[in-house]
This record gives structure tokens, sequence and C-alpha cells, in this order.
């Protein structure tokens, strides 16, 4: 089963603040890392903690992304 095909959010909201915008991002680097942590999430297939590995592998750390992301959101 490939997971890298992922279908287009339909209720996404157009609606958010740049901070909103900056938290789900970094919120979203905090979920995989726990999906690839077998202790914290034991019940995750095996291609899912795989693909979660696989993304996390270029994902940029906090520190690094935060000042990226204010400067496109123009905070």
């Amino acid at each position: 089963m490939k997971l890298r095909n992922y279908p287009p959010v339909s209720d996404r909201r157009l609606i958010s603040s740049g901070q909103q915008k900056i938290t789900a991002v970094i919120s979203t680097r905090d979920f995989l890392l726990r999906l690839t942590n077998p202790k914290e999430t034991p019940r995750i297939p095996r291609e899912v903690r795989r693909e979660a590995k696989t993304l996390l592998r270029h994902y940029p750390l906090e520190a690094e992304l935060k000042p990226v992301l204010e400067t496109a959101f123009n905070f």
C-alpha cells in the first residue's frame, strides 16, 4: 500500500492566521515523530511508520522552520 498519493483536502478553511499556519506545520512534524515511536503509538501499521520516517528525513527542525515560516507569512 503506497501512502504518497494524498487526496486533496476538500474541507480546508481559507481563513487561517499566519500563526495558525506556522503552528500547523510545526505540529505536523511533532505528529510524524509520534508516529515513528512504537511505544507512543503501538498500533500503527509498519508502512505508515515507514512513511512517517521517510517524510521526517528532510523535514526541518522547529528552530530552522519557524523563522522561514514567519518570513513567509510576513510577521
